[in-house]
């Protein structure tokens, strides 16, 4: 979206005094079966999660307290330990059909922190071992362009619409909710007294409200205390934990029935959601392996890469608005059929002139595209630009043929660039077999001394270049 749109979509958020829609397709598709939340509340300085809370989104999650985070204690995650397992065994059942859905992106990082603590922990008990493969590969998992398996409730809000807030007033989703509460009358107002308190996994700590630090000294005290007094620092530390970890599942349970309101459509996921089930069922059968080596690197890339290009292409082909915004960069190109060369109607071969007004086209010969809005693919042969003003450009239909309504004289319509969307696995494992230097060597091969033929290196790759 350009500035100029997002500043008058903003205004006009904040004279409706509503969030705005800037989308109508959803980039998550709709939540499967094994469906949970995470919330997480962390220490700051030490990266150690302090308080949990989980289960799923349509009753009252289960809640963990740690008195003592940083100790080698770990029997009292066993809890969410067990819920982890059962949610794997589910999705594993459902072929690697999973959702989590989480406030923000910095619960997915304390759950990676976690997950990286404890997976490979020989003094943890198998189960926290196992929790922690779990939580990698959920971590894992959300690096991925398009995945659909965890729901950031903050980064899809802002995707898919704005408030009347600055963009950087956004991050924080407490204020966001401000602008989706119809109950809010004055959500500007409303939003900036909820920024004062932070909504990213951590206790507030604010001179009226010193909870962090409230909670730092009532641990120091526990050390020496017994009796009574023990009993009662241990109900105020659990008193502000819990309150500070509801906090944080309030705001993704709102943010979530916040977003299903928008009523977005959920066409055109299906391959993204297919991607997402096949690693996740791989990774949670097969536990968590990080790619170290050159070629598992290289695959990680290609599948990013893809990732990337099959996000894009869904959102382009789902939604009018982004199509829109991709036509303004050339990315989409709007034209309307000239002519039809075919010598049997509904056979290839298929040749058709679409014309098109458009200042800037990124397509470029030999593109495979796709006509928005149906199976009609083909690949772009040429260019011609046109004596009024436009380029003329020259598709031969591969699959469609008989899709006559298209493929007529007169009609007009949307062409996207179809991804590529292809990592070559069998490369890679020939380069793992094959254990190159390039790839594997700490060094360059050692060139053996010998006169010089006086041929420079251009001349050489021009003699071997193909006609």
């Amino acid at each position: 979206m350009s500035d100029y749109t997002d500043t008058l979509n903003r205004i006009l958020a904040r004279s409706l005094n509503t969030a705005v829609p800037i989308r109508t397709a959803s980039s998550m598709s709709s939540d499967p079966a094994v469906t949970i939340g995470i919330a997480t509340v962390k220490i700051v300085t030490e990266e150690q999660i302090q308080a949990l809370a989980f289960g799923p989104l349509n009753g009252r999650p289960t809640l963990i307290l740690r008195i003592n985070p940083i100790g080698r204690d770990v029997t009292d995650l066993a809890p969410f330990a067990t819920f982890l397992d059962q949610v794997a065994r589910r999705a594993i059942a459902a072929e690697g059909e999973l959702r989590v859905w989480v406030p923000h992106a910095e619960t997915i990082e304390a759950l990676d922190i976690l997950g990286h603590r404890y997976w490979r922990n020989q003094n943890a008990p198998t189960a926290i071992q196992r929790m922690g493969v779990i939580c990698r590969n959920i971590a894992h998992e959300a690096t991925f362009p398009g995945q659909q398996v965890v729901a950031d409730a903050r980064a899809l809000l802002q995707e898919h619409a704005v408030t009347g807030l600055a963009p950087v007033e956004e991050g924080h989703l407490g204020a966001m909710l401000a602008w989706f509460d119809p109950t809010v009358r004055d959500p500007l107002s409303e939003a900036r007294d909820r920024i004062r308190l932070p909504a990213s996994g951590i206790l507030v700590n604010t001179p009226d409200q010193p909870m962090d630090d409230r909670v730092d000294r009532l641990r120091k005290d526990l050390k020496s205390a017994t009796g009574r007094r023990r009993t009662r620092l241990i109900s105020e530390i659990e008193d502000i934990l819990r309150w500070g970890i509801l906090r944080e599942w309030n705001l993704v349970v709102e943010a979530r029935r916040a977003f299903l309101t928008l009523g977005l459509s959920v066409t055109g996921l299906d391959q993204l959601a297919s991607d997402s089930k096949e690693r996740m069922a791989s990774a949670l059968q097969n536990g968590h392996f990080p790619a170290r080596r050159p070629d598992m690197l290289a695959q990680w890339l290609g599948q990013m890469e893809t990732g990337v290009e099959k996000a894009e292409f869904a959102a382009l082909e789902a939604d009018p608005i982004v199509r829109e915004e991709a036509r303004r960069v050339g990315a989409v190109v709007q034209g309307v059929v000239t002519a039809v060369r075919q010598r049997r109607p509904r056979f290839k071969p298929c040749t058709i002139e679409v014309d098109s007004v458009q200042g800037t086209i990124r397509l470029r010969s030999d593109d495979k595209v796709r006509i928005a809005g149906s199976r009609v693919t083909g690949i772009v042969r040429a260019f011609q630009p046109l004596a009024g003003g436009g380029t003329r450009i020259s598709v031969e239909i591969k699959d469609g043929v008989r899709q006559v309504g298209l493929l007529s004289v007169g009609a007009r319509f949307d062409i996207l660039k179809e991804p590529y969307g292809f990592v070559n696995y069998r490369a890679m494992k020939h380069v793992r077999d094959r254990q190159p230097w390039a790839f594997f060597g700490t060094a360059a091969p050692a060139l053996a001394p010998g006169p010089s033929r006086g041929i420079s290196a251009i001349r050489v790759a021009a003699g071997v270049r193909r006609p």
